[in-house]
């Protein structure tokens, strides 16, 4: 054994105490850099979760971003060709603006209609007769005509076979009975799809409407496609360059801003509140003219968010001044499709 000298060893602690300070201010910086670092290390780590916002790793943002739904519009045996127009420019008009799908317009005849004429014959205005409405709001059209003996059957089978996202038809306000809640066709759509279906009423020109009344009933926010019916109302008002006022019930006021503004595109609201539906009537009642549209979200029967009122609201509304409504309803089935109409920053 070899003993070391006072020296040698007083020099070799001298060396270590050294070693320890310097590793220690060397362990301290790099906990206090995490320190300093970890709210922005947290929400890397939650944006980097987020799917929604893979999309930002593409070189082209707008197209990435771009919400564009197949949209079908079934065009009835009944339907003026004034009708069909403006709720075909209703359809465009909800169309992302940075999207490449066509409308899909399918023009339904019955069968003894279609006897003895051919189907040149029959299709030869389509593409000129919308030509307008592509040019304006930049959206093409495509446009088929069948017949049919059983009109709703159809609709359905074709929505089916398409791969449609969103369906937009031509509503006329009616009671509800034992036959129909909201018109055999609707009723059979909203039976046999999960999709969202849009039933529009126009009197006047959509290009006319000045102002947007999007009424919310309760509890629809916890339905899956609320979103997506905020964001088509927020794409609706932009293209339009029309204000929004939104109704909601029971002082849900500042609860239904926030998820207002959640949603994409920036579009100002005014948000009002109400005890009922009779006495939402009557403040639209006083309110509206016929410069104005107003829009109900709807789930469909016994879903969360259901109300009775949503059977005959469309009646009740061709009694105030903005005779033009519709009814939204919302997509079923699919809570993750949301996230792609919720702001990412």
């Amino acid at each position: 054994m070899t003993l070391s000298s006072p020296l040698v060893v007083a020099s070799t602690l001298v060396i270590s105490v050294v070693v320890l300070v310097v590793a220690g201010f060397g362990i301290q910086r790099q906990r206090g850099s995490h320190a300093d670092g970890s709210e922005e290390s947290a929400e890397s780590t939650l944006r980097s979760a987020s799917p929604q916002l893979s999309i930002f790793d593409s070189e082209d943002v707008d197209d990435a971003r771009a919400i564009d739904p197949r949209i079908f519009l079934p065009d009835f045996p009944d339907a003026t060709d004034d009708v069909t127009e403006q709720v075909l420019a209703f359809a465009c008009s909800i169309k992302h603006r940075y999207g490449d799908e066509p409308v899909h317009l399918l023009r339904i005849q019955s069968t003894e209609a279609r006897a003895g004429v051919g189907d040149s014959d029959a299709d030869s205005s389509t593409p000129s007769q919308f030509s307008g409405i592509e040019a304006a709001k930049n959206t093409a059209i495509n446009s088929d005509t069948t017949e049919s003996e059983d009109v709703p059957a159809t609709v359905a089978q074709t929505v089916d076979e398409t791969e449609t996202d969103l369906v937009v038809m031509e509503h006329e306000p009616t009671h509800a009975s034992e036959e129909a809640t909201f018109g055999r066709t609707a009723d059979h759509v909203l039976a046999e799809t999960s999709l969202p279906t849009y039933l529009v009423h126009l009197d006047g020109a959509l290009s006319e409407k000045e102002r947007l009344h999007v009424v919310v009933p309760q509890h629809i926010d916890h339905h899956e496609g609320f979103y997506e019916a905020i964001y088509n109302v927020k794409q609706l008002a932009s293209t339009l360059e029309a204000s929004v006022t939104v109704w909601v019930f029971e002082q849900n006021v500042q609860h239904y801003r926030t998820l207002f503004d959640l949603v994409e595109i920036d579009v100002l609201a005014e948000f009002a509140s109400v005890q009922s539906w009779d006495e939402l009537y009557a403040e639209l009642e006083l309110e509206t003219d016929p410069a104005e549209f107003v829009i109900t979200l709807a789930v469909r029967s016994e879903k969360i968010g259901w109300d009775p009122e949503l059977e005959s609201v469309s009646t009740r509304l061709g009694d105030v001044p903005a005779r033009s409504s519709a009814l939204f309803f919302l997509r079923e089935d699919e809570p993750e499709h949301d996230d792609r109409f919720l702001r990412t920053e």
